[in-house]
């Protein structure tokens, strides 16, 4: 699968939309830190379009489809109550229009989209980046009639944070509520052990 052959339409995203991720609290020592985001070292290759050479970014288009996509996967048994301590739900708006490719309604014609096979939706994201594209808009995996962003260093120029909430309240053990609802949601029990 490649740009070319796959030929998918290219949206423009307008100014101040608002997205959602989540990430951790503090950075470790090889994390990329850019306009708010605190993003995986580079090379790792472990997200659907990650990019060897360039940091990638992925939000989601609510807290809870962030929150899905990240903690609350399918394929996730439990939950710990360290990971959520550890982790903030921060808020980013668009500071600039972005020119993605649109691959949303193309995941039943093209199942790789969706599947762990990541080598090819990773190559595909090297034809999008070549094209001087921000980044690829695509349908959540995880939570059904949602969007979700992958942005590229260029995207990610784009943004900016704009809050920061941890999911759980300090000094407390109050959860935020987008918790509550993708924990419920996705009926995967948060565990202490």
């Amino acid at each position: 699968m490649n740009f070319k052959e796959l030929n998918p339409p290219i949206t423009e995203l307008p100014t101040r939309q608002i997205w959602h991720r989540v990430q951790r609290k503090t950075a470790r020592i090889d994390s990329v830190r850019v306009n708010g985001f605190l993003l995986a070292p580079l090379g790792g290759l472990t997200g659907r379009f990650d990019l060897a050479d360039e940091p990638i970014a992925y939000l989601g288009d609510s807290p809870e489809t962030a929150l899905y996509e990240s903690l609350f996967r399918r394929e996730v048994r439990s939950c710990h109550w360290d990971r959520l301590q550890q982790r903030v739900l921060a808020r980013f708006e668009t500071l600039h229009r972005l020119r993605l490719v649109d691959l949303r309604g193309l995941e039943e014609l093209y199942p790789v989209l969706q599947s762990l096979r990541y080598e090819s939706t990773q190559s595909f994201a090297l034809d999008c980046r070549r094209q001087d594209l921000d980044g690829i808009f695509y349908a959540s995996a995880q939570h059904p009639h949602h969007g979700c962003v992958c942005l590229f260093k260029s995207g990610i120029d784009k943004t900016k944070r704009t809050s920061s909430t941890p999911l759980v309240k300090p000094g407390t053990e109050q959860l935020h509520t987008a918790v509550v609802a993708a924990a419920w949601g996705s009926q995967v029990p948060i565990v202490r052990e």
